[in-house]
């Protein structure tokens, strides 16, 4: 007994060191995030952010990256290769997908870029991604310590969009990423089942009994958290039983990797899991506290960001107000290109008149604003008495019989051709404001 106490040290080494390359890595990335989430603080996560602090962050970063990505394509150790891919997504992270979307309020650079990934499509790029990655690593297209790279930047991706966006998703959205979970553990459970099964057959009952007695109760604390899922029509009522689904998945993901780099021999394999264990291990840490409640953090740093996204949005209807005067000016636009924005509320009916009146509109678009009763056919005729189209504007009009030129070189209306079409509601609507 007392002999077995002293060897516990040596036997928990022994137990941990085929595996310890794995284990080490997974905390060595968690330790990265803090230096990263510390470091990116002054940009707005302080009450005051600091001036200028992009300028010098952002080219540290891409530095950082820079040497890590190129280190992980010119390596020949094909483990330590895989290992600085792992270390490079993590700096590829807060660059490319945080401080690049973070508007900061004073400084002579007041956002290196408004690309957004996590936005950009969303889960159908990532799964495209995924796809693509797949193909690359299985043909040998590229070195296996650039896949580890992508390997873990889309890791992190992936473990982004659920973080981003849970907190204000959709009802909607929940069942089909619940579902996929579900049946992944469910493919797992079956695989443990199958070997706990095969224990029989190597007369280890009790082990075996283990085993099922664990596949029930997995079975049995998934089940109805994905039953709640189903069942809550309010998404802040689903965010429990789904993130119970993300634990019990990462824990069973998490168990199967370690065995894995418990098994095997190769340093490389060994470094391949660790950036997989790498985001199973930031699941858990995540399913098990905070993702069971929506974040404080969104509601107080998306909120503000909100409102930068406003400016933006008002400057570009500033720009492209200041084109559409420039196009209708020059007749640029067609009568096609008015029934578009007039149907989709873009232009008002009172700036379609002032065009009409000074003489922007065309023939045929002035045969839309007609037929639609938003200018009448006197209104219409008052343009052509006043000769401010010439013959290039009415010859669609001309070619229909609608209009012909008289004597005095006045273009007149075929009034008995022009069908006024009845106004929907929501036409009436769009003329009412």
């Amino acid at each position: 007994m007392l002999k077995g106490i002293k060897n516990l040290p040596k036997r928990i080494k022994d137990f941990l060191s085929p595996m310890w390359r794995t284990i080490w890595m997974a905390l060595a990335g968690q330790g990265i995030f803090l230096i990263v989430v510390l470091t990116m603080a002054p940009l707005r996560m302080w009450e005051n952010p600091v001036l200028n602090y992009n300028l010098y962050y952002v080219p540290i970063l891409a530095i950082v990256l820079g040497y890590l990505f190129y280190r992980c394509c010119i390596e020949e150790n094909e483990s330590r290769g895989c290992l600085f891919g792992f270390f490079a997504a993590l700096f590829a992270w807060p660059l490319i997908g945080e401080v690049a979307n973070i508007p900061v309020d004073a400084g002579l650079i007041t956002q290196f870029s408004d690309f957004n990934i996590k936005l950009m499509g969303a889960y159908f790029y990532v799964v495209t991604a995924w796809a693509l990655l797949h193909i690359m690593w299985r043909t040998g297209a590229l070195k296996k310590s650039v896949c580890a790279f992508f390997l873990t930047f889309l890791s992190i991706w992936t473990f982004e969009l659920y973080m981003d966006g849970y907190s204000s998703m959709d009802a909607n959205m929940f069942l089909p990423i619940g579902g996929m979970i579900f049946a992944a553990i469910g493919i797992m459970l079956i695989i443990c089942l199958k070997k706990a099964l095969g224990l029989f057959k190597a007369r280890k009952r009790f082990k075996a009994l283990l085993g099922i007695l664990f596949v029930l109760y997995v079975a049995g604390q998934v089940l109805p958290s994905f039953m709640a899922v189903i069942a809550f029509a309010d998404p802040l009522k689903k965010m429990g039983p789904m993130a119970n689904l993300i634990l019990w998945g990462s824990l069973l993901a998490g168990f199967f990797i370690l065995l894995a780099a418990k098994r095997t021999e190769s340093i490389e394999r060994k470094t391949l899991l660790g950036c997989v264990f790498y985001i199973i291990f930031a699941l858990i840490l995540m399913s098990s506290s905070q993702w069971k409640e929506p974040q404080t953090f969104y509601v107080k740093y998306e909120a503000s960001h909100i409102d930068h996204e406003i400016e933006g949005l008002q400057q570009d209807k500033k720009t492209l107000a200041r084109l559409f005067d420039y196009m209708a000016n020059k007749r640029m636009l067609k009568a096609s290109d008015y029934k578009y924005m007039y149907e989709h509320g873009i232009i008002t009916i009172d700036e379609l008149k002032h065009l009409v009146s000074i003489g922007n509109i065309d023939g045929k678009g002035l045969e839309f604003l007609a037929t639609r009763g938003i200018i009448t056919l006197d209104e219409f005729q008052a343009v052509l008495d006043r000769k401010m189209l010439n013959d290039k504007a009415m010859k669609p009009l001309v070619n229909m019989g609608i209009a012909k030129k008289n004597d005095e070189g006045i273009y007149e209306l075929k009034r008995e051709y022009i069908k006024i079409e009845e106004k929907t509601d929501s036409e009436s609507e769009v003329n009412s404001h």
